[in-house]
């Protein structure tokens, strides 16, 4: 009896705290913090967010990307060098959260009962939300694919409305083939007559650049295809060149930090390597690479000065920051970088503009593009002047970065395109790696794995731990296998030779060109 009164008293006690009747618990268990309408808008920002991973890092402080592509390099010790540290990369976050989110987006402007509300139509037209969802999604899944190979995708995201929570896993063939689609659709779907709201952190709404990017990621795909499936690979291209990728720097998929409102989340160069006025000149643990900082200075490349300045991790450098030989890089991997390099000597350092709290990086340049139609007209696959695309997307470099004396540069014998083809090929890659300094991260190692360029040296940090060749593609995570267990080890079995390593290839990626 006294329970039974105890819990009238409770109930009684709830409604006087609630503002609601006894038996009527209102609000009580509504969560302020996770709205019951979502906002489409809210969604597409929060996926817009996670493109900066792939720049950099997939973390918050190792920049794999950069590292194994030879733009930076560890200035103090070799906690990554010998490439016994990231081995693995995990896809759950992307998931959960990007990619959740742009599903919901099209799910709910494709929902009789969803599309009309205030919540939805807010972020702009049912049409150009699909279809930017639909684009963004593409490049999370072809990231992600070229990152590990085989990945969820038929399959993914439907545990909640199909009860498939342990997705099989598909090949890099058929995710290619079925992105390809996908991103034609949506650029069908494309409506240039609106525009979307400001909650569109990449491109302000500019549906004309939603289009431009579509069309140049599907290049991107199809490009990857010349060594293992060519003749789908110039069908691919050649459409998605007709309907016409990035032209203008401004086109180009560039992250700025801060632009979601959120201060707290500054750049990672200032954050983690070398802006952070607090502990700056003593936390620069990553500076430029001798890879990248050696090529620059042999091809007489100005881009050196708007990459890199002479502010190095012990104290200024002296010497001439306008003269090439005051400049020097890092090598990747050395055993103790402070006992065998003089840092102190020859270390520059990255230049000031990446390391403002609110920097821009570039995720997929215009200049990429370009010299990928470049490469696409030197292989015939398009009806068009490989050299003036050449020359234009050095040109988009050189903008992009800041640089200066484009003119001169294009009339050195180093950079005049050859009539050659195959050595026409090799300059067109090695331009796109002189342009991609901390923009293009998986991108340009992409190019490296197809094309082996640059050269990167193995040295002794790596030697020492029997590294020979740097890694062609990332390792499952262990959380990403082990609550998926039959359906990773069937793809690691059926595409993968059954090896999960970072010396296995990824399907469009073959040995002929090392």
């Amino acid at each position: 009896m006294n329970y039974i009164k105890s819990v009238a008293a409770l109930c009684v006690a709830v409604a006087f705290l609630t503002g609601c009747d006894p038996g009527d618990f209102g609000d009580l268990n509504v969560n302020p913090n996770r709205p019951s309408e979502a906002y489409t808008s809210m969604l597409f920002t929060r996926s817009c967010t996670y493109i900066r991973y792939f720049t950099m890092t997939s973390s918050s402080y190792d920049p794999w990307p950069m590292e194994w592509t030879g733009y930076l390099s560890e200035s103090k010790n070799n906690q990554y060098g010998s490439m016994q540290t990231t081995v693995s990369f995990g896809t759950a976050d992307y998931y959960r959260y990007a990619l959740k989110n742009l599903n919901l987006i099209i799910q709910m402007n494709e929902d009789e009962g969803k599309k009309n509300l205030a919540s939805v139509l807010s972020f702009g037209s049912n049409a150009n939300q699909v279809a930017a969802a639909k684009t963004l999604r593409a490049f999370f899944f072809m990231t992600l694919t070229d990152i590990l190979g085989p990945i969820p995708y038929s399959e993914a995201l439907k545990g909640e409305s199909e009860g498939i929570w342990t997705p099989a896993f598909d090949s890099q063939e058929f995710i290619y083939a079925s992105l390809d689609a996908d991103l034609q659709e949506a650029y069908a779907q494309f409506d240039e007559d609106s525009s979307l709201s400001d909650a569109d952190i990449l491109y302000q709404g500019d549906i004309s650049r939603w289009k431009k990017f579509n069309a140049s990621l599907r290049m991107m795909m199809a490009i990857k295809l010349a060594d293992v499936d060519p003749a789908n690979g110039k069908s691919r291209f050649a459409k998605a060149y007709q309907d016409g990728g990035m032209t203008q720097v401004a086109d180009g998929f560039h992250y700025t930090f801060g632009s979601d409102n959120n201060p707290d989340v500054p750049s990672y160069s200032w954050m983690y390597y070398v802006g952070n006025p607090d502990y700056a000149l003593a936390n620069q643990n990553f500076v430029p690479n001798q890879v990248l900082v050696e090529a620059l200075k042999a091809y007489r490349d100005n881009r050196l000065f708007a990459y890199c300045d002479l502010n190095g991790y012990k104290g200024d450098r002296e010497g001439d920051p306008d003269s090439f030989d005051s400049y020097f890089g890092v090598p990747f991997g050395l055993a103790s970088p402070d006992a065998v390099y003089d840092i102190a000597a020859f270390c520059c350092s990255v230049d000031a503009r990446y390391c403002e709290p609110q920097a821009t990086y570039g995720i997929i340049t215009t200049a990429r593009t370009l010299l990928v139609e470049a490469e696409a007209a030197t292989l015939g696959w398009i009806d068009a002047d490989a050299d003036a695309l050449y020359q234009t997307g050095i040109r988009a470099s050189f903008a992009f970065s800041g640089a200066d004396g484009v003119d001169a540069y294009l009339q050195n014998p180093k950079v005049i395109l050859s009539s050659d083809k195959a050595e026409a090929l090799k300059q067109i890659v090695m331009q796109r790696f002189l342009a991609g300094f901390l923009t293009d991260g998986i991108e340009a190692w992409s190019d490296w794995r197809r094309y082996n360029i640059p050269e990167l040296p193995i040295e002794p940090g790596q030697a020492d731990v029997g590294i020979t060749v740097y890694p062609y593609r990332m390792q499952y995570s262990d959380a990403d296998k082990q609550y998926n267990v039959a359906n990773a080890e069937a793809a690691i079995r059926t595409y993968l030779n059954g090896d999960d390593s970072r010396w296995q290839r990824v399907w469009w990626d073959v040995a002929d060109n090392d």
